[in-house]
C-alpha cells in the first residue's frame, strides 16, 4: 500500500470533517445577520409601541410570550400564539399583526419572543416551554423591562379618558375574533331581519369602566330591522373587557366598536 498516499487521504478527511461545522456556523451567522437587517425596522417599531400594561406591573406578571409568523412577499399572513401569557400576549400580537413594512423579498416562517421582566424578576413566571414547529426560524427575541412594580394603587381613578390619553388602550379577552364570536352566539335575529336578509355592521359608542365593565352604549350607526336594539342588549350584556391603564392605574374610557351581523345559516 502507498503509506503516503494514505496520509495525505487522511489528513484531506481530517480537514473536511473540522471544516464542515465551521462552515454551517459561519452560514447560519450569515442568515443571522441578513435576518438582523430586514427586521431593524420591525423591533424598532415594536420598542417604541409594545408598552408594560399598568396592571400587569402591579400583579408582578412577568415571563416570555412567543408568537409564530407566517410571512409571504413582506406581508405578515398569519401570526398564532405559541406560547401565551394573559394580559401581556394580545397587544403584542394586534401591534404585530399591523405591521406591514416588511422587505416585500422577506419570505419564511419565524418565531418570535417578546419578554416581559420587571426589575430582577426571573426571565420566565412559568416552567410552561412553547411548542415551535422545527420549519420556524428563529429571530432574536426582545425584552420589555421596567425597574420595579409600581406602588400599590390605592383608589381607583375615576375620570373618564379617551383612547389617545392613557397609556394602554382597554381590549377585549381573546381580541377581535373572540369579541365577534361572542356576538354571532348572542344575537338573535329578529324575524324582520330575516324576512329582509340584512346584515353588516352596528357601529356604537360606549365606556369600558376601570373594572372593565361595559357602560352606557349607544347606537352610532345601525341597520334597522330590530337588529340594533338586540346587538345593543348583546353590547351591555357583554363579559369584562381588559380595562385601560394610565399611569400604572386602571382607568375609564370612551370607546367605540362595532358588532358584525351575519345571517344565520339555513
Amino acid at each position: 500500500m502507498n503509506y503516503r498516499k494514505l496520509i495525505a487521504l487522511s489528513v484531506l478527511f481530517l480537514l473536511l470533517f473540522t471544516t464542515m461545522p465551521t462552515f454551517a456556523q459561519n452560514a447560519a451567522d450569515s442568515t443571522t445577520k441578513s435576518l438582523a437587517l430586514q427586521l431593524k425596522g420591525f423591533y424598532k417599531y415594536l420598542g417604541a409601541n409594545v408598552k408594560y400594561p399598568g396592571k400587569a406591573q402591579m400583579q408582578n406578571l412577568h415571563g416570555i410570550t412567543i408568537f409564530l409568523l407566517k410571512v409571504e412577499n413582506g406581508q405578515i399572513q398569519n401570526i398564532e400564539t405559541a406560547l401565551d401569557l394573559e394580559g401581556l400576549s394580545e397587544n403584542v400580537k394586534t401591534l404585530i399583526s399591523a405591521y406591514t413594512e416588511l422587505p416585500k423579498t422577506m419570505n419564511g416562517k419565524y418565531s418570535l419572543g417578546v419578554r416581559f421582566r420587571i426589575g430582577d424578576s426571573p426571565n420566565a413566571q412559568v416552567d410552561e416551554k412553547a411548542i415551535i414547529p422545527a420549519d420556524y426560524i428563529k429571530i432574536p427575541d426582545m425584552t420589555i423591562m421596567v425597574s420595579s412594580p409600581p406602588r400599590s394603587q390605592t383608589a381607583p381613578d375615576i375620570n373618564t379618558y379617551g383612547i389617545e390619553e392613557v397609556d394602554t388602550p382597554p381590549n377585549f379577552p381573546g381580541g377581535y375574533q373572540a369579541l365577534q364570536e361572542y356576538f354571532y352566539k348572542t344575537i338573535k335575529y329578529p324575524a324582520e331581519a330575516l324576512k329582509n336578509k340584512v346584515e353588516g355592521r352596528i357601529y356604537f359608542s360606549f365606556k369600558i369602566d376601570y373594572d372593565g365593565n361595559v357602560k352606557n352604549v349607544k347606537v352610532l350607526r345601525g341597520l334597522g330591522a330590530g337588529l340594533d336594539e338586540v346587538a345593543k342588549d348583546a353590547m351591555q350584556d357583554c363579559p369584562k373587557w381588559n380595562a385601560a391603564t394610565k399611569n400604572g392605574q386602571t382607568v375609564s374610557t370612551k370607546f367605540s366598536y362595532f358588532a358584525e351581523c351575519r345571517l344565520p345559516n339555513p
